[in-house]
């Protein structure tokens, strides 16, 4: 088994401080040792380093650390590095694998509880083939943390993109005190961003970026799995919706809007948000508005299709559905004939630029899936939504979405061909984020 990179440059530098003699108040002036840089070659079979782009075949990709530092024609070994030791060099043979870039899942909830459970998802997601993720709300006293001790190689995971807690009216989708008085005495953290009239939005959007938001969520609408009975339709007004937008944009952020209800889908459209996430009852007029704006449309179909089963097969064990939210389940498209993806079948009707993303629970090969099987779209289509797509709605499409010189060396390798078979995308061989294997052969985690 090869030894883990991740925790590669902490040993050294922890090795190394009693090897110098310091005293622990020395630490902060003393000088660093710099780590041996780490060099990987991936040899591909077939490669697709662009998902808007043919294929090619017999190709090397050459890392070094945690970036892309060439890709090469042919199957090249460490000899072709010129002078770099081959101790420094892991080659990979990926010759029979179909070679991508990593995918990106737009949107998780990966620390909406404990500690343990974000460690838990967080390294399932990136074992899921998820290099990168969108975070749509999570506890901020967990999500920043654990973000940055995965940037720094302390912890398992995808690069994670942190929303913070997501901004809500009082008695909203994401206000968890809904029909619990004795938590209004002392609300969860998640709760942090509930706020209402312009001044206080203003100030809540402005705490979550100062918190550490890489971008912001706003519940626009209500929504299904809590425990109210408000409706579906828009709950903040369009003076707050606008307030949470300009303040976000004006701190170089952008926004992601859950939004289910037509015309509240229409109301963030207007006010300027960058993605619908759901949009479930999205409608025709909504469509071309967002076109027009650019706004990308996040429909999650791996989330009504896990919540229907779970109102319609409920696993033993689990906790009941709240009859509010039952009542919202059955009354959604999804739950008719046909419904999944109807709002995917619309967007597309009209060139609306669709993301990959998929809630809670699954990988972005099931939303994939979902997205050929119910939404209409084409095997490539769902690759290119899932890499170059999304690193544009993302913000980041310098790092990540395609394989090349500079980019992260995020990186996934199946066992057969996704473009003939989007159900290939689940078969994954090996997973690379941020220079750091997660799965590969002859590779496990502790």
């Amino acid at each position: 088994m090869r030894a883990l990179s991740l925790l590669g440059a902490v040993a050294l530098g922890v090795a190394a401080f009693p090897a110098i003699g310091l005293a622990q108040g020395d630490f902060l002036t003393a000088p660093t040792v710099k780590a041996p840089d780490r060099w990987v070659i991936l040899q591909a079979g077939t490669l697709m380093a662009d998902a808007s782009k043919p294929v090619a075949k017999t190709v090397s990709v050459v890392v070094k650390n945690d970036k892309i530092e060439s890709v090469r024609p042919g199957f090249v070994d460490a000899s072709a590095l010129g002078g770099v030791p081959a101790a420094q060099v892991t080659v990979i043979d990926l010759k029979d694998k179909f070679v991508m870039a990593g995918l990106i899942d737009a949107h998780v909830h990966v620390a909406l509880v404990s500690w343990p459970a974000a460690l838990r998802n967080a390294r399932q997601m990136v074992m899921s083939g998820a290099t990168t993720v969108r975070d749509a709300g999570s506890t901020p006293e967990v999500i920043f943390p654990l973000r940055d001790a995965i940037n720094q190689g302390l912890a398992y995971g995808p690069r994670i993109l942190a929303s913070g807690a997501p901004i809500s009216t009082t008695g909203g989708h994401a206000d968890f005190r809904n029909g619990n008085f004795l938590q209004e005495q002392a609300p969860p953290a998640y709760t942090s961003g509930i706020c209402d009239g312009e001044g206080a939005c203003l100030m809540k959007t402005r705490m979550q970026i100062q918190l550490g938001a890489d971008q912001v969520k706003v519940i626009a609408t209500a929504g299904v799995l809590d425990n109210s009975d408000t409706g579906l339709e828009q709950q903040f007004t369009d003076a707050e919706l606008k307030v949470i937008v300009e303040a976000a944009h004006l701190m170089k952020r952008k926004v992601m809007a859950h939004a289910i209800g037509a015309e509240g889908i229409k109301a963030a459209v207007r006010a300027g948000v960058d993605s619908i996430e759901h949009g479930n009852y999205l409608d025709d007029e909504g469509a071309q508005m967002m076109k027009k704006q650019g706004t990308y449309l996040d429909a999650t179909l791996n989330a009504p299709d896990v919540v229907l089963k779970a109102a319609l097969h409920p696993a033993p064990g689990t906790p009941a559905m709240s009859q509010n939210s039952l009542n919202k389940v059955m009354r959604m498209p999804e739950a008719q004939p046909g419904g999944i993806g109807r709002q995917v079948r619309l967007a597309r009707k009209y060139g609306v630029k669709l993301a990959v993303g998929t809630d809670f629970g699954g990988s972005p090969s099931d939303e994939m899936i979902l997205l050929v099987k119910n939404g209409g779209m084409k095997p490539q289509e769902a690759l290119l939504a899932a890499t170059v797509s999304n690193a544009d709605l993302l913000g980041i499409p310098d790092k990540v979405g395609t394989i090349e010189a500079g980019k992260s060396a995020d990186i996934v390798a199946l066992a057969a061909s996704p473009l003939e078979d989007i159900g290939n995308s689940k078969k994954i061989s090996f997973v690379m984020s941020q220079g750091h294997e997660y799965v590969g052969p002859g590779f496990q985690l502790p």
